[in-house]
C-alpha cells in the first residue's frame, strides 16, 4: 500500500478524531490477489456485512395484490416511460431541456429503482425538463447523446452495467448525476485491479468502496441535514487531483468525515439513494442537497425567491370561532397570506364527539361557520378544500370515524403496532365516484356563498391515480405529497410518498406545492417534537435549496402564541409569505 494512502487510512479510521475530506493522489487500495498475481481492489468496505443489500428498501410500503384492481394503476405505474413537463416560465439556460434517467430494473428487485426513478422525474418537472426514464438493462449505444442531462440510480449492488452505457458514459460530455452504487464498474477495470485512467483523468477523483460505517450528518453549503442509518451503505470516493474534482457536501459520523457529493467535470456522484428514508416530517433530510445540484445539472437558471406559505388544517363546522378569527388576526397581522383547509361536510357517524349519537353539519347549514370562512378571507385566508367530508362512510377508517381524524379516498387499518397500516384503495374508488365528491364539496361551498376553492389537500396524503387525475381537473393546485406506486415481482402494489422542496407538476397535472417544515406539533404526536424553533431551524436548512420553500401547517386549535414564533422566524429568514398559485414555480 501506498505510504501516503496508509497514514490516509489511519487518519480517517483510527485516530479517533475528525479527519478532513480526503484529497490526495494515490494508488488504488488492494485487499486481495486478482488473476496473474496482481492486487485486486477492496470493493466492500468498513462494517458492510455480508453483500449490500438494495439501496431504498426499507420506507416503501405495500399493498397486497387483490387489494387493489390492477387496470386502475395502468399507465400510472413507475417503470418505463416519458414524462412531459407542464412547466411554464421555466429559465432555462438550454432551450428545452430533457433528461435521461436510468435505474437498475433486474431481479425480484428491479422495482425498487423504477420507483425513485419516477420519483428522480417528478423533481426534474420543477425545472421544466421532460424527462425519459428506462432501465439502464435495456440502454443502447448512442443513447445519452439525444439528452441535454443524464442520471443513473444505481439502487442493486454490483448489477452488470451494459458495455454500451459504460462506453457512452466515458464519452459523455453533458452534466451526468450517478447515485448510489456500481460506479466502480466505469472507475475500475473489469479484473478491479486499476482505476480507469479514462475516468480519473477526466473527473479527477476515484471511487474506493462499498462504506457501511453510517454518517449521519450531512453538512451541504451552511445546512446541517440529516440521514436515517437504517440503511448506512454508502459508495466513498477519493479526490486525485483537486484542481478538477471537489467536494460538495460531506457526510460525517463525529468523528470521521468522507464526502457525501463529489463533482469531477461533467460528473456528480452521490454516495448512496438520496430519496431513500427521507425524512418527511422535517427539512432537514440530505435529499435537500441532492434536490439544490439539480438547479445545476439541468442547465436551468436558478430562482432566488425564497416564498413560504402556511396553511390553517382541518377547518369545520365544529370549530370554535374564536380560535379561527385569532388565527387570521395573528396572520393577517404579520402580513402573511395563509390558507385555509376546509372540510366542507363535518361527520361523526358513529356519534363519538357527541354523546353517542350520529353528527353531521354541512357548511351551507351552519351561518356561524360561513361568517367565521369570510372572515379569514378577508384577513388573506385563501380557502382550498381538504377533501369533502375527511372520513369515510360510517366507520372508522383508521380511528373513529370522524372529520379531520380519518382517511376519505383510501382504506386504512391500525396495525397491532399502533401504527397506521394501507390497506388499499376504498372499493368505490372511481373517476365518477370522485368526481360526484368533489362537486357536491363545491355544491356545499357555493350553496353557503363562498368561494369555490381552486386548491386541494387530500386527507392524510392519500390518493390513488384515478383520484389524482380527478382532482387536477378541478383545482389549480394540491398541497398534499404525492403518492408514487409500483408493482413488484409478485403484483403487490409498492408506494412510496414523495417529497419535493420546491413545486413540481406530476404526470396528472397537479400543480403541487411544497410541505417542507411539518406541522406545529408540541406533543410529538408523529414521534418527534415539532416546536416553533425546530420549524424555523429546518426553514433555515432548505435555505440551501435554490427555488426551496418553506411549507407548513398548522392545526386550527392551537392557539396564536407558537404561530406568532413560527411566522416572525421564518420571515426573518428572509422569506416572503404567499397565497398559492398554480402559476408558482
Amino acid at each position: 500500500m501506498n505510504s501516503l494512502l496508509a497514514l490516509s487510512i489511519i487518519g480517517l479510521f483510527g485516530s479517533g478524531q475528525a479527519a478532513p475530506v480526503p484529497t490526495h493522489q494515490t494508488t488504488p487500495i488492494a485487499s486481495s490477489m486478482g488473476a496473474g498475481g496482481r492486487p485486486k481492489l477492496r470493493l466492500i468496505g468498513p462494517h458492510v456485512v455480508g453483500v449490500p443489500k438494495p439501496m431504498g428498501l426499507l420506507g416503501i410500503k405495500s399493498i397486497a395484490k387483490g387489494h387493489f384492481k390492477s387496470k386502475d394503476f395502468v399507465g400510472h405505474l413507475a417503470g418505463p416511460g416519458t414524462t412531459v413537463n407542464h412547466v411554464n416560465g421555466v429559465r432555462s439556460n438550454i432551450g428545452a431541456p430533457t433528461a435521461l434517467v436510468l435505474y437498475d430494473s433486474s431481479s425480484q428487485w428491479g422495482w425498487i429503482g423504477a420507483l425513485y426513478a419516477y420519483q428522480i422525474g417528478n423533481l426534474l418537472a420543477h425545472f421544466g425538463v421532460t424527462v425519459t426514464r428506462e432501465g439502464v438493462e435495456n440502454y443502447r449505444a448512442g443513447q445519452l447523446a439525444s439528452y441535454s442531462s443524464a442520471y443513473y440510480l444505481g439502487t442493486l449492488y454490483a448489477n452488470p452495467l451494459p458495455t454500451a452505457f459504460k462506453n457512452d458514459f466515458l464519452q459523455f460530455k453533458k452534466n451526468f448525476v450517478w447515485m448510489g452504487y456500481n460506479l466502480w464498474e466505469v472507475a475500475w477495470t473489469a479484473d478491479m485491479t486499476a482505476w480507469v485512467p479514462q475516468f480519473t483523468n477526466k473527473t479527477g477523483f476515484n471511487f474506493m468502496y462499498v462504506d457501511g460505517t453510517g454518517y449521519g450528518t450531512i453538512n451541504y453549503k451552511n445546512s446541517t441535514l440529516s440521514k436515517n442509518l437504517t440503511d448506512p451503505n454508502q459508495g466513498d470516493t477519493i479526490i486525485n487531483d483537486p484542481t478538477l474534482a471537489s467536494v460538495v457536501a460531506t457526510c460525517t459520523n463525529g468523528t470521521t468525515t468522507m464526502p457525501y457529493i463529489t463533482k469531477g467535470a461533467n460528473l456528480w456522484y452521490v454516495a448512496d439513494n438520496p430519496l431513500s428514508y427521507v425524512s418527511y416530517d422535517r427539512g432537514d433530510d440530505r435529499m435537500l442537497a441532492f434536490s439544490d445540484i439539480l438547479n445545476d445539472s439541468t442547465g436551468v437558471t436558478p430562482s432566488t425567491e425564497k416564498k413560504a406559505v402556511i396553511r390553517i388544517e382541518d377547518v369545520s363546522a365544529i370549530c370554535d370561532s374564536k380560535s379561527l378569527r385569532g388565527l387570521a388576526d395573528t396572520l393577517y397581522a404579520a402580513n402573511a397570506p395563509f390558507v385555509v383547509c376546509v372540510i366542507p361536510d363535518y361527520k361523526d357517524p358513529l356519534g363519538v364527539y357527541n354523546g353517542g349519537i350520529p353528527q353531521e353539519i354541512q357548511v351551507q347549514n351552519s351561518p356561524t361557520f360561513i361568517a367565521d370562512l369570510q372572515y379569514m378571507e378577508s384577513k388573506g385566508g385563501q380557502l382550498i378544500m381538504h377533501g369533502v367530508s375527511h372520513q369515510y362512510g360510517n366507520q372508522a377508517n383508521p380511528d373513529d370515524g370522524v372529520s379531520a381524524d380519518d382517511v376519505e379516498f383510501f382504506l386504512v387499518q391500525t396495525n397491532a403496532n399502533g401504527d397506521q397500516a394501507p390497506v388499499g384503495p376504498v372499493p368505490e374508488d372511481s373517476p365518477s365516484w370522485v368526481a360526484a365528491r368533489i362537486q357536491s364539496g363545491f355544491q356545499m361551498m357555493s350553496q353557503a356563498g363562498l368561494t369555490t376553492p381552486i386548491g386541494w389537500n387530500s386527507p392524510h396524503y392519500y390518493g390513488t391515480p384515478i383520484d389524482y387525475a380527478e382532482f387536477a381537473k378541478d383545482f389549480q393546485y394540491a398541497m398534499d405529497r404525492q403518492l408514487t406506486f409500483v408493482t413488484d415481482s409478485s403484483g403487490n402494489l409498492q408506494y412510496l410518498i414523495q417529497y419535493a422542496p420546491y413545486v413540481f407538476n406530476d404526470q396528472y397535472n397537479n400543480h403541487r406545492i411544497p410541505e417542507t417544515l411539518g406541522y406545529y406539533d408540541p406533543n410529538g404526536t408523529s414521534g418527534l417534537v415539532n416546536d416553533p424553533t425546530s420549524m424555523i431551524n429546518y426553514a433555515t436548512q432548505i435555505q440551501c435549496v435554490r427555488g426551496g420553500w418553506a411549507g407548513m401547517y398548522y392545526h386550527w386549535f392551537l392557539g396564536n402564541a407558537a404561530l406568532k414564533q413560527i411566522v416572525k422566524g421564518v420571515q426573518a429568514l428572509g422569506y416572503t409569505f404567499v397565497a398559492p398559485s398554480k402559476n408558482d414555480n
